[in-house]
Order: C-alpha cells, then sequence, then structure tokens
C-alpha cells in the first residue's frame, strides 16, 4: 500500500507540475500573440500611421507643436481632428501602460518593444502636458519609470 501512495504521490507531482510548465509556455505564447497583433495595428490604421509620422517628426506639414503647442498655424477643426488621431495612439500606448502597471500581464521588456513611441512622446513638453490632462498620466509615469525619457547616449 505504501509503495502505492508513493507512486501515485509523484504522479501527481508530475501532473501538476508538468501542467504549471505547459499552462507558462502558453500564456508566454499568448503574450507574444498579443504584442505582435498590437504591433500589426499600429502599422495597419491610417490614423495611427499619420500621428506616428507627426510624432516621428516626418509628416510635411503638421508638427506636434502645431497639434499640442502654443502654434496657431492650424484652424481648430483640423487641430481637433489630429488631436483625435493622437488620443487614439495615446489610448493605444496607455493600454500597454495597463496591462504592464496594472494587471502586470506584460514585462517591461514587452513594454519597451515599443519603447520608441514612449521616447518620442517626452521629446515634446506640450504632448506630455497633453498626456497628464486628459487622462494619459499612466504614459508619462511608464516612461519616467522604464526611464524611456533619458537622451541617448553618443558611443
Amino acid at each position: 500500500m505504501t509503495l502505492t501512495v508513493f507512486i501515485a504521490a509523484v504522479a501527481i507531482i508530475f501532473s501538476v507540475v508538468t501542467y504549471g510548465l505547459t499552462r507558462r509556455r502558453e500564456l508566454a505564447w499568448k503574450r507574444t500573440e498579443f504584442l505582435s497583433d498590437q504591433a500589426k495595428y499600429l502599422e495597419d490604421d491610417p490614423g495611427l500611421v499619420e500621428a506616428i509620422t507627426i510624432l516621428e517628426d516626418r509628416h510635411p506639414t503638421i508638427t506636434v507643436n502645431k497639434v499640442f503647442g502654443d502654434d496657431n498655424d492650424l484652424d481648430e477643426s483640423t487641430r481637433a481632428a489630429y488631436k483625435q488621431k493622437f488620443d487614439k495612439l495615446l489610448g493605444f500606448l496607455w493600454r500597454l501602460c495597463y496591462a504592464y502597471r496594472q494587471m502586470k500581464t506584460l514585462s517591461s521588456t514587452e513594454v519597451e518593444a515599443f519603447g520608441w513611441y514612449y521616447w518620442r512622446v517626452s521629446r515634446f513638453p506640450s504632448l506630455v502636458d497633453y498626456c497628464q490632462e486628459n487622462g494619459f498620466s499612466d504614459i508619462i509615469a511608464v516612461i519616467k519609470e522604464l526611464k524611456l525619457d533619458e537622451e541617448e547616449e553618443d558611443d
């Protein structure tokens, strides 16, 4: 009877460990799928692409300062349309922050995969202020926490 109990206990322990390892791999794969889907969404949505183009200073006529700063080159309806596109981008970045800070389902390394966008946000004081005033303060907190606002070092 003792040998049977021992074998049963070993089998149960083996099953639990195997289940735990399999579950861990499945969750890692789900996070990978999630991040890939998010990257694809970022690349495929025209509004997000235009907001990123502006954020990266590659738009031929619009700049972040024209949208959020004191530069009054844009009429209010055009400025509002661009702010809407940025709200969509900031909402996207905020969701990653939420998954990282609140839910703890993403690691700092996984959030840093989108670090370029966080770093670009940190380059514009008017955009940082907009984030603080409009419900995107977690973005600024993650930028500071992960030190994504630091200047790049010259080699």
